[in-house]
């Protein structure tokens, strides 16, 4: 029988996530983690990585989303996900306040 714990998590979403905010592969996959409800810990030992590597990795993924904060990064991938253009708005708008 094979091990459950080995197999990569399913997570549709991840790739949609990278294209759309620059993400590398792990940083996407973390972000779905994280929007679906995981917290640190629990997608590090999802992604078999340790604790600070999704640290690194979360770092990272505010800076390409501009945000700071892991709920507003939920309510940022929400918004992605939601909205029929794949959020291009959102991300104009957020890069226009960001230059004000």
């Amino acid at each position: 029988m094979p091990s459950v714990a080995n197999e990569e998590p399913e997570l549709p979403q991840a790739d949609f996530l990278g294209t759309r905010f620059g993400l590398t592969p792990a940083e996407a996959r973390l972000v779905a983690l994280l929007f679906a409800g995981g917290s640190l810990r629990s997608s590090a030992e999802a992604l078999g990585v340790k604790y600070e590597t999704v640290r690194g990795h979360l770092k990272s993924v505010f800076q390409k989303t501009r945000t700071r904060r892991q709920a507003e990064l939920v309510v940022t991938v929400f918004q992605a996900l939601s909205e029929p253009n794949g959020g291009a708005e959102v991300a104009h708008s957020r890069r226009s306040r960001t230059r004000a």
